[in-house]
């Protein structure tokens, strides 16, 4: 269990400056704003790193590199040039805009109900949150497969570790323990990206990937792999990922970042210093390449990249590379657990019908009540996490992208009317939007493309003109009524 002593020897120091910077955000911590976005205080770099190693998670570092692995430059492609220009597309449009008209906004669903008036979509948009299980799973997954391979520990026993540190420590310090430790983590994951990188290009290079790969798979250097059920056509490899990149920033734990900045001016550097990180997150990529010229094509796609780790470093760069990775993978897993459960605090457990019911009545009432719901939360999602975690799904992968992106299919629309709009369209339009682009992504799914990636940019390129559709019908109706209205009065005059 302990063969690889120097891997546990830094995973313990690593634990003990986590919970040490957590316990520092825990003293920070005294209401439940403070648990939700800080004192709205951080530094545009701070934000920013932050940002960027939650966009840098377990599917870019453990998960992704597998697709590479099995689908090749068609994978790579997808995974980066359009997804890049899709994400800073959606942070230049999208995160100015969001904190532009939700300063006071502590999460995602509340900033909805404020910008269109309607706690029924507040409602709805707290429990679409709810589906980020899903990514949760597969990041306990992919830290579990790292542990598992790299540090001699049992899968079960893994996922347990994992599941205990990540929820323990946000679960004390909310916003402050997960901005602290994001930082320092995501300082150590640009420098290992890079390393990562440097020996995917030695390990291809020693073991000739081109003569391997075109030999054994002529599609595995093509643009489109058509055998795949991700990458077969050009709409796959370049549009659906530029789509679901400009999609990405919607994620409740992303875009609420820019209420972390004290200052609206340092939106420019926030945003510049998130994507550019992730940039670099991403050259970790080229691990799948490594791992297939090493080890040919027959491994399982989802532990290919974490095998290749354990083999290709010297020992104690691989320990160190195996705990920064397990870094990552917890940079992101803090942060949905931030969001999510300020969300069912904040949007469910206060929502003004329930605050009724319970008789909550002062501010401070209703912000114990959110800050307990909201940390009791986190050990609900844990405990669900974990027994999901312990039998994974075939392709976690995908598991992961089929929630996420239904979130982001049903959220997408709502966040672009009401942040290009300055009178956006009636809530009940942008409900029916939301719920229907759910459901297309949902029925495409299970019966059209295993390809979620596919399904949720189906469901966005359908469902997104439907409010301006439905508005300008609705005002056409509305003057119509003026019309008839103002014609029988000036009838009614006349005579």
């Amino acid at each position: 269990m302990f063969e690889n002593g120097l891997a546990w020897i830094l995973f313990a120091i690593y634990l003990i400056g986590t919970f040490y910077l957590a316990w520092l955000g825990h003293k920070k911590t005294k209401s439940f704003a403070d648990f939700a976005v800080g004192k709205r205080d951080m530094s545009p770099g701070i934000a920013g790193l932050t940002l960027g190693a939650c966009l840098a998670s377990t599917a870019t570092f453990v998960i992704n590199p597998g697709f590479v692995y099995q689908y090749g430059l068609s994978a790579l492609i997808a995974l980066t040039i359009p997804f890049f220009l899709g994400l800073f597309a959606g942070l230049a449009i999208l995160g100015p805009g969001f904190r532009k008209y939700g300063d006071s906004a502590l999460t995602l669903p509340l900033w909805v109900g404020q910008r269109f008036k309607s706690p029924g979509l507040r409602a709805w948009f707290a429990c679409l949150s709810l589906l980020n299980i899903f990514y949760v799973v597969l990041v306990v997954v992919g830290s579990a497969y790292i542990m598992n391979l790299t540090m001699g520990l049992s899968y079960k026993i893994a996922v347990s570790v994992v599941v205990l540190v990540v929820f323990s420590y946000v679960f004390f310090g909310g916003t402050y323990a997960h901005a602290y430790t994001n930082t320092a983590q995501g300082a150590i994951m640009l420098v290992v990206a890079v390393i990562i990188f440097v020996y995917s290009m030695i390990d291809m290079n020693t073991t000739e990937l081109t003569g391997l790969t075109a030999n054994a798979d002529p599609h595995y250097q093509s643009l489109i792999y058509p055998e795949s059920p991700f990458y077969s056509n050009l709409f796959e490899v370049l549009l659906c990922p530029f789509i679901m990149g400009f999609a990405v920033v919607s994620q409740p734990h992303l875009l609420i970042k820019s209420l972390y900045l004290k200052n609206s001016k340092d939106m420019t550097r926030f945003l510049g210093v998130g994507g550019g990180t992730f940039v670099i997150f991403s050259l970790v990529l080229f691990a799948g390449f490594a791992a297939r010229a090493r080890f040919g094509g027959d491994l399982k796609q989802d532990i290919a990249a974490t095998k290749w780790f354990a083999e290709a470093f010297p020992s104690a760069l691989g320990s160190f590379v195996s705990v920064a990775i397990l870094a990552a993978a917890m940079s992101t897993l803090d942060g949905l657990l931030v969001a999510v459960s300020c969300i069912v605090g904040s949007d469910l457990v206060t929502h003004p019908k329930l605050v009724s019911y319970f008789g909550w009545k002062t501010d401070e009432q209703k912000s114990k009540a959110a800050l307990s719901a909201g940390r009791w939360t986190i050990l609900g999602l844990g405990a669900l996490a974990w027994g999901l975690a312990l039998s994974p799904p075939k392709l976690v992968g995908v598991f992961g992208q089929l929630g996420v992106f239904g979130i982001l299919a049903a959220t997408v629309p709502t966040l672009v009317y009401g942040v290009l709009k300055k009178n956006p369209p009636k809530a009940w339009i942008m409900g029916l939007t939301s719920v229907l682009a759910l459901t297309i992504h949902v029925a495409l799914y299970l019966t059209v493309s295993e390809n979620p990636t596919f399904t949720a940019s189906v469901a966005l390129l359908v469902t997104l003109p439907l409010p301006a559709v439905l508005n300008f019908f609705g005002k056409q109706k509305e003057n119509s009524n003026v019309t008839g209205t103002l014609a029988r009065e000036m009838e009614l005059v006349r005579h």
